[in-house]
């Protein structure tokens, strides 16, 4: 488990809940890893991590809690992969089916893929990376995009903000660039310590 490089990828998850990892982590106790995690070959016995992070990280902290040998190694397989743009269309599309990202973290990933210059822009990242979702979610994400690269610094529970929220928060900024500056300053100057208390500022 720590002979995978996780982060030549930027992923796509920022959050992952406690129960159900927790609940991950019981089933691999009990049954075993049933599902193989999907890695590319970087050369010299190291192995890059496309998907199955959750499930790596499972094993990784069973092994580090039991010090059993038998969550020291994954079930892996390995996939050919000719351009990095490749390699996140294929986490997307393995996150997309199995895990329930939020929109704020689908955005997060197509902006940040643009600004390593994968894809030229973020719609484009948008538009590539999530070719099998709907034109409708095409277009939220792009909302979020602008949501992130407006407060996603000042944010202490972005991937908490529902989608009406955060549509009605792009609608905002767009519409005066000073609510931005106002949020900002107030999400800077006020420590939350749960989503409840960052949306009421945020509301408010």
């Amino acid at each position: 488990v720590y002979g995978i490089e996780v982060e030549q990828l930027l992923r796509d998850r920022v959050h992952v809940d406690p129960d159900e990892l927790a609940a991950l982590k019981a089933s691999i106790q009990s049954r075993g890893q049933q599902t193989p995690v999907e890695v590319m070959d970087l050369g010299d016995g190291v192995y890059g991590l496309i998907s199955g992070w959750r499930r790596l990280k499972a094993l990784k902290e069973l092994f580090h809690e039991t010090g059993q040998v038998e969550f020291a190694t994954v079930l892996a397989m390995v996939k050919p992969m000719e351009t990095a743009a490749e390699s996140y269309v294929a986490m997307v599309e393995e996150n997309e089916i199995r895990a329930d990202l939020s929109f704020y973290e689908r955005a997060r990933l197509a902006s940040e893929a643009a600004k390593l210059g994968i894809y030229p822009d973020s719609a484009t990242a948008v538009r590539e990376l999530f070719a099998s979702g709907s034109r409708a979610r095409r277009s939220k994400i792009n909302t979020f995009v602008r949501l992130y690269e407006a407060l996603g610094g000042d944010l202490t529970f972005p991937t908490y903000i529902p989608e009406r929220l955060g549509l009605a928060l792009v609608k905002a900024i767009e519409g005066d660039p000073a609510v931005a500056k106002r949020l900002s300053r107030t999400l800077q100057s006020e420590t939350f310590e749960n989503y409840d208390q960052e949306r009421r500022a945020i509301e408010a």
